[in-house]
């Protein structure tokens, strides 16, 4: 009969790079920096994009090119709204990603991790 313990497994998972990853090892690098975690990418783009949307049509409102008044200032009111929350999606974007940890909880976290 065959030795099976020799058999070689063909396919992507035998696949290495120049460093020695495996190719299922790249793919997933590769999509966490396309993502960025999708907790950061994701969430500062929608944020930034909000902002840009809420500032123009507060723009758009203000220069009178939308003829009702009340639809004028609705619409003013709307991108406001719209512009704030952009401007919060951006900075929990940010503060979760661990760029504003002081010194002193970044020492905690090291300590209590230390214990366990």
């Amino acid at each position: 009969m065959i030795d099976d313990s020799k058999h070689i497994r063909s396919g992507v998972d035998g696949v290495r790079d120049d460093r020695g990853n495996s190719d299922s090892k790249m793919t997933v690098r590769k999509s966490r920096l396309i993502s960025g975690g999708s907790n950061f990418l994701i969430p500062m783009f929608a944020g930034v994009l909000q902002i840009t949307v809420g500032m123009s049509l507060v723009a758009v409102s203000i220069l009178g090119l939308i003829t009702p008044l009340w639809l004028s200032a609705f619409f003013s009111l709307i991108g406001s709204v719209s512009s704030m929350a952009g401007v919060f999606l951006v900075y929990h974007a940010l503060s979760s990603k661990g760029t504003f940890d002081s010194l002193i909880n970044q020492a905690i976290k090291r300590v209590i991790n230390a214990q366990n």
